[in-house]
């Protein structure tokens, strides 16, 4: 065994016997030369100064070569948190020795009761080390301040399997019990009410461990990126505003909310780990993990949400991909083509951390037209055809502050998501980017989160659907970043009628009437009606709520009745919108006839027929 005090060295002395037959302390003192190089002195006292290092000298450690006493760690210790050594080979302790002060007695009792004299003399050297170094801590005495709302408390300290990158071991944990919270008045307290308590006492018999089992298997089958299906109840992790400040926010806890998950997830702790500091756990490797006691959750992203959410493993499932989504879009047969070519054959790169070297590497389509002609359920069947996960949002999900910076953060973010998983995104209705950008001061803040997306999206490297319903002014740098553009025009009579049809079989036949022959005749009576897929999606999901509540299945009246409801409130708008057209040309207004009118409007498309 061997002490440096310095930036130290030190070696085991040996003789004619096998080295590590008799022990021996040495203390060693290492510094630099003027030159460089270094210097290695003994020190005459072998326990000189290491208990109080010289001002600006680095730490004091051990370094522990007695095989010897590596069995004895092994066979006592096992494994200890702050140490990184499974104890066989030799290893460096450092100052202040924790680990020897908590192993004091068992280290002890093991040396009174060994049959071997060459182990006893070893460990009576380390003992020799051990009251010299830390024997007075030992005796000394550590108060710990007592809650006045709490009061006294025990910690229970206990341990856990987990996993994380490849490496499946164990992790401490402790458990806090409060005087005054868990033993009110100082009466006394159900034991199954504490944090903490025996096996013995819980209810459940020997189904639990089994359970327990199961669910750990699961636990461990689920680490890695993966995207997966989620129904259940969930927590997201609530972040703290981003102009929050507290002294004391280095010590407080993430907050977990609870919440009902219905949808895809992404499981990928070590992304979770990485944008959370103060989040990532001590993993000591196992060969004979304990299963069991792995944690009920697992860390992953939520797609609906945008945040980093616990996720109950009982309710994690494989992802169910739509097959049939993809042959089910209508879409102009060459146009259909050339999109399912460049996804799928799109290849994201090896390092997808190293964000420089992704610089134009990504895919951005543009999918424009009017609203409701399959812009967005294109994105939607891309993604459930290249079976990858689906990461979409908006202008307003990204800037709730208005703020440039921020903006770029959670832009950048996202996207470093995006290419981490080989998730598709989708920036729905994403005007705001598209247009040409003008040189005033009123629109300063629109030219900054334009320069700023058009930044991230050169360093994206991934997949990337852009969609708008409005090509009035495109900004040339944006033009210049799409590798493909789609229009997209409204349904005609042709259109309309392969999506009634499409819609209607998609009815389960427990709850509906319409069928064979009938599908044809009803489909033939609805195209006649002037709707885009949206439109038409809709009125027939609230036509089969109204045979719900009737309690009777979806016929032809109930698709009627609603699409006469939605024909009253058009006739409504046509007439708002001639009387807003015919009170500008009253002004002699015609050049602007249409500013009553807000751009893009429902009215507008009325004011302009």
């Amino acid at each position: 065994m061997a002490s440096n005090n310095s930036s130290g060295m030190a070696e085991a002395s040996t003789g004619p016997v096998p080295q590590g037959s008799i022990p021996d302390f040495k203390t060693y003192r290492s510094t630099k030369k003027k030159d460089g190089r270094t210097n290695v002195d003994e020190e005459p006292d072998a326990f000189h100064s290491s208990a109080e290092p010289k001002l600006g000298a680095d730490n004091p450690y051990a370094l522990i070569n007695s095989p010897q006493l590596l069995q004895a760690f092994r066979e006592v210790i096992k494994s200890y948190p702050t140490v990184a050594a499974d104890f066989n080979q030799s290893f460096q302790l450092k100052s202040p020795f924790q680990m020897l002060i908590h192993n004091w007695d068992p280290l002890d009792a093991y040396r009174k009761e060994t049959e071997s004299p060459v182990m006893r003399l070893h460990l009576n050297l380390l003992f020799q080390f051990m009251e010299r170094e830390i024997g007075p801590d030992r005796k000394a005495a550590i108060t710990y301040e007592t809650s006045s709302s709490r009061g006294p408390y025990l910690t229970v300290s206990a341990k856990f399997c987990d996993a994380n990158d490849g490496r499946i071991g164990e992790v401490n944990t402790s458990f806090s019990i409060y005087q005054k919270v868990h033993f009110a008045s100082d009466h006394p307290a159900q034991v199954r009410a504490l944090p903490v308590y025996p096996r013995e006492y819980h209810s459940r018999g020997q189904d639990l461990e089994e359970e327990l089992l199961a669910r750990g298997k699961k636990f461990i089958a689920n680490r890695g990126v993966l995207t997966r299906d989620y129904d259940g109840l969930a927590q997201y992790m609530k972040e703290r505003p981003w102009d929050y400040y507290s002294p004391d926010m280095a010590e407080e806890s993430a907050v977990w909310l609870p919440f009902t998950e219905t949808g895809r997830i992404v499981l990928d702790r070590k992304t979770f780990e990485e944008d959370n500091f103060g989040s990532t756990t001590s993993i000591r490797k196992s060969e004979h993990p304990e299963i069991m006691l792995c944690p009920p959750y697992s860390l992953g992203f939520s797609m609906d949400r945008k945040e980093w959410c616990r996720y109950l493993v009982d309710n994690i499932r494989e992802v169910a991909w739509k097959d049939n989504a993809w042959p089910s879009l209508i879409l102009e047969q060459t146009q259909k083509s050339v999109l399912e070519a460049l996804v799928k054959s799109h290849k994201y790169p090896e390092n997808t951390r190293n964000q420089p070297e992704q610089k134009g590497k990504g895919l951005v389509i543009l999918l424009h037209g009017t609203p409701g002609s399959g812009k967005t359920l294109s994105a939607e069947t891309s993604a459930e055809m290249s079976k990858k996960a689906l990461l979409s949002t908006s202008l307003g999900e990204l800037n709730t502050s208005n703020v440039p910076w921020l903006f770029e953060r959670r832009l950048k973010q996202l996207l470093q998501y995006a290419t981490i998983w080989q998730a598709i995104v989708l920036l729905d209705e994403a005007d705001v980017f598209l247009e040409a950008r003008e040189n005033s001061s009123s629109n300063a803040t629109r030219n900054a989160l334009v320069a700023v997306f058009l930044k991230q999206l050169e360093y994206f490297s991934g997949i990337v659907f852009l969609t708008t319903n409005r090509l009035a002014s495109f900004d040339e740098a944006m033009k210049s970043r799409i590798h493909l553009s789609l229009r997209f025009e409204a349904p005609d009579l042709d259109t309309r009628r392969r999506i009634w049809r499409q819609n209607l079989e998609a009815v389960p036949l427990d709850e509906t009437e319409i069928g064979g022959a009938e599908s044809d005749d009803a489909t033939d009576s609805l195209v006649c009606y002037d709707l885009n897929g949206r439109e038409i999606s809709n009125a027939l999901n609230t036509a089969r709520t109204l045979a719900r509540f009737e309690r009777v299945k979806l016929n032809h009246s109930h698709i009627e009745k609603v699409l006469e409801v939605g024909q009253t409130f058009d006739r409504h708008l046509k007439e708002e919108s001639r009387r807003l057209v015919e009170a500008s040309y009253a002004g002699g207004d015609r050049a602007n006839r249409f500013n009553l009118i807000k751009r893009n409007s429902v009215l507008s498309k009325y004011a302009e027929d």
